[in-house]
């Protein structure tokens, strides 16, 4: 098979993630007009960002759980079908209800993406190079953020923001008729034999699987990775609304400043993936390639982040946020790495399973920011102050968890490359 295969499906996922992060952002970058229209409060419109994620982690679970036994590619189509209904259905809101529900079946549809398209690129690239094609991946996010910021506000002020959501509907309908095509592309003779020993062997030891799960590495990773995400939720929810009704920009110098500290963060992420894949290339070791680098990420990220209420300026704001959205992105690049290496066999089950407790943040993450915003009344710049304090607290707090308990003392095998990797 020709080898810029591999590059076509990764760049078709790329186009999906920047989808998946679009749809996610829109609610945050429309809220100051849905709160208008539907008449809603800082603690329902918490409730709204909250309400995506109700299902989230569930579904991602049992979706990439699914991928490893029906394919993740038949999955991907699945979702894709999820993501047009849910989106499209908002032309008809008219109440707080109806929104909730489009929200929480977009949720139920994204909840397994990003560990179904983790699982399908690991298909196509072996591990020393899994780190950027996964980097690659998250980009889209940033690149949904950056592409949506700006088409958002430009669509809601020309045609409104429920027309804004049926846009994006549309899009993900033109995705899933590619990918009926894309999707049936199979790796090359040993991918594919290796899939099918792998799908064979679903029946795996219990005692296997629970070690894996129950290990330090995964553990505390997975505990970053939930706090680390606080920050992605406060960014999609309610950021934008801080940025104009505390630091006084209009809704499009927020949307550009979103776009344009995103973009940064994400380039050097990739930067941080690329240093990343050549130590472990070096060395075999996942410690110091990945856990390291994903722990001292998140303590400058925390640290970092806590200056952000303490800066008035478009340009300090946008270069806090582009180093904390790098840091973050380089802890989100490399943890899957490492979550893989733990158990091959059931990628799907694990990165599953770490992007279930991951998001789970935003379940409660939303509600209680929200709840801060409110309860400061008349001066919300103390509610969104104390949020973002509390998001960089959480984070250093977690990272020192991962150094403290995250290094493994066991050596995994790596049975495709016939390596031992010293973790």
């Amino acid at each position: 098979m020709n080898r810029w295969t591999k590059w076509v499906i990764l760049f078709a996922l790329f186009i999906l993630s920047i989808v998946n992060f679009s749809d996610k952002s829109i609610t945050g970058l429309a809220g100051i007009h849905i709160m208008k229209d539907l008449n809603l409060t800082f603690s329902q419109f918490g409730m709204v960002g909250s309400s995506f994620f109700w299902l989230f982690p569930l579904a991602g679970i049992l979706g990439a759980s699914l991928s490893d036994r029906y394919g993740t590619e038949k999955l991907l189509v699945v979702m894709a079908i999820i993501w047009t209904l849910a989106q499209s259905m908002v032309i008809l809101v008219s109440g707080l209800p109806l929104l909730l529900f489009s929200r929480v079946l977009l949720g139920i549809g994204e909840g397994p993406f990003q560990a179904t398209a983790t699982s399908h690129i690991s298909k196509w690239f072996k591990p020393e190079s899994r780190g950027l094609a996964i980097a690659i991946l998250n980009f889209g996010n940033v690149v949904g953020i950056a592409v949506s910021a700006p088409t958002v506000v430009y669509l809601m002020s020309n045609f409104g923001w429920k027309q804004t959501f049926l846009i994006s509907g549309i899009i993900s309908f033109v995705w899933l008729i590619v990918w009926l095509w894309l999707g049936r592309l199979k790796p090359d003779v040993l991918f594919e034999e290796e899939e099918r020993k792998q799908e064979n062997k679903l029946e795996t030891n219990g005692k296997e699987k629970w070690k894996a799960l129950r290990s330090p590495i995964f553990i505390f990773t997975s505990l970053a990775a939930c706090i680390g995400f606080s920050y992605i939720v406060f960014g999609l929810t309610f950021n934008p609304a801080y940025l104009i009704k505390v630091k006084g920009f209009t809704e499009q110098q927020s949307g550009k400043i979103i776009a344009i500290s995103g973009l940064i963060g994400a380039m050097l992420a990739l930067v941080m993936a690329i240093i990343s894949d050549r130590i472990y290339k070096k060395t075999l070791n996942l410690w110091k390639s990945r856990i390291f680098f994903s722990a001292s990420s998140l303590t400058l990220a925390g640290i970092i982040y806590a200056l952000y209420p303490l800066v008035t300026e478009k340009g300090s704001i946008i270069l806090i946020l582009s180093i904390v959205y790098m840091l973050v992105a380089t802890a989100g690049n490399l943890n899957p790495a490492v979550i893989i290496s733990l158990y091959p066999k059931r990628r799907g089950l694990m990165t599953g399973t770490y992007y279930g407790i991951m998001t789970s943040s935003g379940i409660f993450a939303p509600l209680i920011f929200g709840k801060l915003i409110q309860s400061s009344g008349a001066n919300p710049a103390v509610g969104f102050s104390t949020s973002i304090y509390g998001i960089s607290v959480a984070m250093v707090i977690s990272a020192i968890f991962m150094f403290l308990f995250g290094k493994p003392k066991q050596l995994v095998s790596i049975e495709k490359d016939k390596k031992t990797v010293n973790l």
